[in-house]
């Protein structure tokens, strides 16, 4: 039996939350510290088949293990994370930013003990005044490491290597570019767009992007070619804002 989707109202999926809310207090009661929404629910860009996602945040040494399930066609999940745990990754400025600093920022509200949201905008407003430098260059490292895995592919002859890379390739300049302009994917769905919208971004970077990606017609050599020329464009781009990721010695 194939497991069915249906479609799901931004006002079904809150009502849901609630319902949710009732039986995580029913149950974790004493160790739960707050209780939200958020991915694109919690922002109101839910569409018809979105998922619902939850933060449960518990009392340091609490394990609940997360629930990822599908409910009359509507995947939900709930992460029952532990308050300090969380409170650090909400100041840090990770290589995946850009994917997680929603899920710190935007939501609704469900429940919170001892004023818990209070805390949670500290430890972001911490992370706004992060330097982003390492996280650049790290950042940009993966990207070449991703340029690495193409050429070896280029002289192995490997399609489908060749392919895969070159969108991975895509995907780490992406990554710089939000870290660079400081913006954070608000909902999967956005990210290209959102990518190609930044301010601060190589001039050719959607041109090449798209043809690395297929989302353009293209060939095999142009795909190769592009990704070569992204990967140039982009030493240009972090250089500029002060990164590098050679050394002349050996780092330990």
């Amino acid at each position: 039996m194939i497991p069915k989707l249906r479609k799901v109202t931004h006002e079904e999926r809150v009502t849901i939350a609630h319902r949710l809310l009732k039986r995580v207090l029913k149950k974790y009661a004493k160790d739960t510290l707050a209780v939200y929404v958020c991915g694109s629910t919690s922002k109101n860009l839910d569409q018809p088949f979105s998922d619902l996602e939850m933060i449960v945040v518990v009392r340091d040494g609490v394990e609940i293990p997360m629930k990822y399930y599908l409910h009359k066609g509507l995947i939900i999940q709930v992460d029952y994370l532990q308050s300090s745990n969380f409170l650090r990754a909400a100041e840090r400025f990770t290589d995946n930013w850009h994917m997680e600093a929603d899920q710190f920022r935007n939501r609704i509200s469900l429940f919170e003990r001892d004023k818990w949201f209070n805390s949670l905008e500290k430890a972001v407003a911490k992370n706004e005044k992060a330097d982003t430098r390492e996280t650049i260059r790290k950042a940009f490292l993966m990207m070449t490491e991703s340029r690495a895995v193409l050429k070896n592919a280029l002289i192995t002859g490997d399609r489908i290597g060749i392919l895969g890379s070159a969108r991975t390739i895509a995907e780490d300049s992406a990554r710089i570019i939000f870290v660079v302009n400081r913006m954070y994917v608000k909902t999967t769905s956005w990210f290209w767009k959102m990518a190609f919208g930044a301010p601060k971004k190589p001039q050719g970077f959607r041109v090449l992007v798209e043809k690395m990606c297929g989302f353009t017609s293209t060939t095999l050599k142009e795909v190769v070619e592009a990704s070569e020329k992204l990967y140039q464009e982009m030493c240009e781009f972090v250089a500029g804002e002060g990164v590098g990721i050679e050394r002349v010695d050996l780092w330990v």
